[in-house]
């Protein structure tokens, strides 16, 4: 079951308990004295949850802040970087693979257009918000140093779609940024925004929204923040598809062999998209920089959310790391600047060290690690190593 999900049979299950509460109440009324006391045992849990994410929120934490040495970098060419980030797509390998075992012909296709495919290239974290939010950090957060730790990691979303290391870059060195998405998942929480141009506007976000009710035609959008005229200045455009995403563990019965199907699908479906995006961008602004990244990968081979955070398989654990990684670098990448480029956290630190053509940033990469949770403490959720920086699968405590 997909965050969104969640939260829609959450809200069924909240008025499911407000009418049976209203009957009970009629019928239990001379007990209320024990009702009170129930009453109170009950709000306990709420206000110490709650507890929990304020402190998440307004506690300071370190990865929020700018690495030293990157935040000032000055660049010596300035092209239009477009970062289209397919929602789950896996790498080439992984879709040959047992669990995939699925040909496009996308990985091709992007080559003979000029574009660098990276092979093993993997995600840091398991999900969309805790991938993202170390991505636009250029730093690991380990699930946000929280009392419980969650893929909902605190001020993920601020770090997203708000000010970040990278959009701060990118401004002082003169370009305008751009944020183009399929729906209002990373704009939920209505936080300050630090991109110049959005497709989506708070306003049309429902003050109670799962993340799943403002829908936007990705392409269109894309065209017409191509057009926007912003005074010759350079741009940064991310744009994120909600295709093939993952599986949702959905399916009644043989849940793997169905909702691979319909992974496969979709990455089909997907493809042809990202086909017809690059062939538009490379038309209409042939020097660009475009970028293909997923955020991770597609879960194929996964039961449940349970067996997603405790599985120690190989090839599993594969599934939910993969990322498609392809970059036209349209002449401005100098050899050896991206060697380590193996993982979602580095990348836009190898980024601004092709564009300032200063190397020495790439000595400060992060490690290439990724991580998981292990969900079995009913009180605190253990950061988990998955993947060392070589690409080794192991299973780490932190």
């Amino acid at each position: 079951m997909s965050y969104a999900s969640y939260l829609t049979y959450k809200k069924k299950a909240l008025v499911v308990i407000l009418v049976v509460s209203i009957l009970l109440s009629l019928k239990l009324h001379q007990q209320y004295k024990k009702l009170i006391v129930l009453v109170l045992l009950m709000t306990i849990l709420p206000i110490l949850k709650n507890g929990v994410h304020l402190y998440d929120q307004f506690k300071n934490a370190e990865w929020l802040t700018a690495p030293e040495d990157i935040g000032t970098v000055t660049f010596k060419k300035s092209p239009n970087v477009y970062l289209i980030q397919p929602d789950g797509y896996v790498g080439p390998q992984m879709m040959k693979s047992d669990l995939y075992n699925h040909t496009t012909d996308l990985y091709d296709w992007l080559e003979t257009n000029s574009f660098k495919v990276y092979d093993n290239f993997r995600s840091n974290y398991p999900a969309s918000l805790a991938s993202n939010s170390s991505m636009f950090a250029m730093k690991h957060h380990y699930f946000g140093g929280s009392l419980i730790n969650t893929i909902e990691v605190p001020r993920a979303r601020d770090m997203i779609v708000g000010e970040s290391p990278v959009t701060n870059v990118f401004k002082r060195n003169g370009y305008s940024n751009y944020f183009v998405v399929q729906d209002e998942y990373f704009q939920q929480n209505k936080g300050e925004e630090g991109y110049d141009y959005y497709n989506i506007e708070q306003s049309e976000i429902p003050s109670f929204c799962n993340g799943n009710m403002v829908k936007k035609v990705v392409f269109e959008d894309l065209k017409k923040a191509m057009k926007v005229d912003d005074l010759n200045k350079p741009k940064f455009f991310f744009v994120e598809k909600l295709l093939p995403h993952h599986v949702h563990f959905y399916a009644p019965s043989d849940r793997v062999a169905a909702e691979r199907k319909e992974y496969l699908e979709k990455i089909d479906e997907v493809s042809e998209w990202l086909k017809v995006t690059v062939s538009y961008i490379q038309k209409e602004d042939p020097t660009a920089i475009i970028i293909i990244l997923a955020d991770h990968g597609g879960w194929v081979g996964i039961e449940n959310y349970n067996e997603m955070f405790s599985t120690q398989d190989e090839a599993k654990i594969a599934s939910i790391y993969s990322a498609i990684a392809a970059i036209k670098w349209n002449g401005h990448l100098n050899e050896g600047y991206d060697t380590e480029l193996k993982s979602n956290v580095n990348l836009f630190r190898v980024l601004f060290s092709v564009l300032s053509e200063n190397k020495s940033y790439l000595e400060n990469l992060e490690d290439n690690s990724s991580y998981n949770l292990s969900i079995g403490n009913p009180l605190y959720n253990q950061v988990v190593k998955v993947i060392d920086d070589s690409g080794a699968k192991v299973y780490e405590k932190q």
